[in-house]
């Protein structure tokens, strides 16, 4: 810990929603604050579906990291005395960063293109090429099966749909009963019945028993050309120029090796102590690594980083402050179930709490959700501010509504 007048270090590890929110405010308080991040750009991730149809959008989703960012990777921590109290993050380069606390934001990877490579270094311009390359990919490819009914996959299927129609074979298989299986029921009608009227072929209650060789960690063209060749538990064979795995990803547990990290890479955390990962006085964890019982999404990235900044603060501020989580940032013991399902550019699922809503007024919150985070993210003028109060208002409404 800092002595005397010495300013209070925080290393934050990871650059993406959880990272910059916990870095901004930390700032904010008057403490020194270095970000580590293993890419060299910051990506709207919620918008890379939409890149892959459309990569000029790239241009706004994925912008630079900002000044003073350490272009690295942490592979371990250190400490001195007792081995709780971590004193430094270890890098890649043989480095380290000195700290008094220390924030593991690191997320979580998901099969490229959809998330670039979580732990290669790359600049802004070659995260744009990479888009570019799986945006020739996918126009090449007659038809398209999508493995997987959450949120990426609707969304993609819909992309693809919304933007080249029926001129593309697009398939989506999902073992559930329904598409969107973690969102109240009427989400999932809402993306089935706009998605086939689309031509979508939508397969309910199935699974992809062999892959035909088919990876599962990227979607690529098949070698020598020619369709891949997937069976079904049922015994249906779908052919696919390109295959999408959209199965959910892998948390990231960063510099942490085994402890405090679960056996799916998620980092344990006490909800009693402002998310403190598990075996550590001064190491915290927010965002998709984070091993809360949540929707991960960049809504619940921000609570994440929020109840981790204000606990940082108040042990220096010596007032006294609600730790629990998250009732220390919602006033209750669950966050708001709030979530926006893109259906291409003017159609939408929306949810928030009970309620869900479909059509062009989702669509349109989920274009105002975009420009905020952007333009944050950007630091354009009085943005941030209006954004964090939005998203302060969307929390004491979801205390009582729906």
């Amino acid at each position: 810990m800092p002595r005397g007048s010495e300013q209070p270090r925080v290393v934050v590890v990871g650059g993406q929603f959880a990272g910059r929110r916990a870095s901004r405010m930390l700032r904010k308080g008057n403490l020194h604050v270095t970000l580590v991040d293993s890419k060299g750009f910051w990506e709207y991730t919620p918008g890379a579906l939409r890149c892959l149809v459309e990569p000029k959008a790239a241009r706004k989703m994925v912008q630079a990291q900002p000044r003073g960012t350490v272009r690295a990777t942490a592979v371990g921590l250190e400490s001195a005395g007792s081995d709780t109290t971590v004193t430094g993050v270890k890098l890649n380069d043989g480095s380290s960063l000195p700290a008094d606390h220390v924030v593991i934001a690191t997320g979580s990877s998901y099969p490229n293109p959809i998330k670039a490579t979580h732990d290669v270094a790359s600049s802004p311009e070659e995260r744009r090429v990479q888009i570019e390359a799986a945006h020739a990919t996918l126009v090449s490819a007659k038809n398209v099966v999508i493995v997987g009914g959450g949120t990426v996959g609707v969304e993609l299927a819909a992309e693809i749909a919304g933007k080249w129609g029926r001129h593309k074979e697009v398939t989506l298989i999902t073992p559930h009963d329904r598409l969107l299986e973690r969102m109240p029921p009427r989400a999932g009608k809402l993306a089935l019945r706009w998605l086939e009227k689309k031509g979508v072929w939508v397969i309910l209650n199935d699974r992809v028993e062999d892959w035909g060789g088919a990876p599962k960690d990227v979607a690529t063209l098949r070698p020598g050309g020619g369709d891949w060749k997937l069976r079904t538990e049922q015994g249906r064979e779908l052919r696919a120029s390109l295959v999408y795995p959209c199965v959910g990803g892998r948390s990231l547990p960063g510099p942490l090796k085994t402890r405090g990290v679960g056996k799916n890479g998620e980092v344990r955390v006490d909800m009693a102590n402002g998310l403190r990962v598990e075996g550590f006085d001064n190491v915290y964890a927010a965002g998709d690594c984070c091993g809360t019982n949540e929707e991960k999404n960049a809504f619940t990235a921000d609570l994440n980083a929020t109840a981790v900044a204000r606990g940082i603060l108040a042990s220096y501020r010596r007032k006294p402050v609600a730790l629990s989580y998250p009732r220390s940032v919602c006033g209750r013991n669950t966050t708001p179930k709030i979530a926006v399902v893109s259906l291409h550019k003017r159609n939408a699922v929306m949810q928030f709490n009970g309620l869900v809503l479909g059509g062009p007024l989702p669509a349109f919150v989920k274009g105002l959700i975009e420009f905020f985070q952007v333009h944050s993210a950007l630091g354009t003028p009085g943005v941030t501010f209006v954004w964090d109060a939005l998203e302060s208002t969307n929390v004491f409404l979801g205390r009582f509504l729906f």
